[in-house]
């Protein structure tokens, strides 16, 4: 099980959670069908980034997290599992909000339509905020299991610390040598220290 659970693998779960989030947003939440007096105004569609803007900006930067995963280090994984988890919430709580209360959530663009604050209107909910509440879950997931196992994951070999520089073997060669040797005071070393 431990095995499966790479950072690239958790990397990819969370992206495909925001994903799933984004491609939710685009689509029709919820379908308000407006009668005012005498004149029938058409039907109006509330997509997810207008219901729940919130929800686009989160999953774009659980997207962004994940990818940064693959690289980051020790703490930042800490870091982007926790802004991971934050998000996940939010997004579930959005869709939430829209499944239990419609009319709240399409109350700008009803007003922006009509004209009108207060208006009586029949509201039909899609399946697509459930389906943003799933891609948040799995986002919490993603960032539940990071914080869980980011502790087991190898730490990349960072190329400027100054233990790198120590496991060099000495080139045996005059111009390789005095690459090494720029190398070595690169690393803060002295060069010559060797050779007395």
């Amino acid at each position: 099980m431990k095995q499966k659970l790479t950072a690239r693998n958790l990397a990819f779960l969370g992206a495909l959670g925001a994903v799933i989030v984004l491609w939710s947003a685009t689509r029709t939440w919820i379908t308000v069908d407006v009668a005012s007096g005498t004149v029938q105004i058409p039907q109006i569609v509330v997509d997810g980034a207008s219901a729940a803007a919130a929800t686009t900006a989160l999953s774009i930067a659980v997207l962004a997290g994940s990818l940064a995963l693959l690289i980051a280090g020790k703490i930042s994984r800490y870091i982007i599992a926790a802004i991971c988890l934050l998000a996940g919430i939010a997004i579930i709580a959005a869709g939430a909000a829209t499944l239990a209360d419609p009319q709240a959530a399409a109350f700008t663009a009803v007003s922006t339509a009509t004209g009108l604050a207060q208006n009586a209107a029949q509201y039909s909910v899609s399946a697509w905020p459930a389906v943003a509440v799933a891609g948040g879950a799995l986002i919490a997931v993603q960032a539940v299991l990071v914080l869980v196992f980011a502790r087991s994951w190898a730490v990349k070999a960072d190329k400027y610390s100054r233990s790198a520089g120590k496991t060099a073997v000495e080139p045996k060669d005059a111009s390789s040598r005095n690459i090494s040797s720029w190398e070595q005071l690169s690393d803060g070393e002295d060069p010559t220290a060797d050779r007395r």
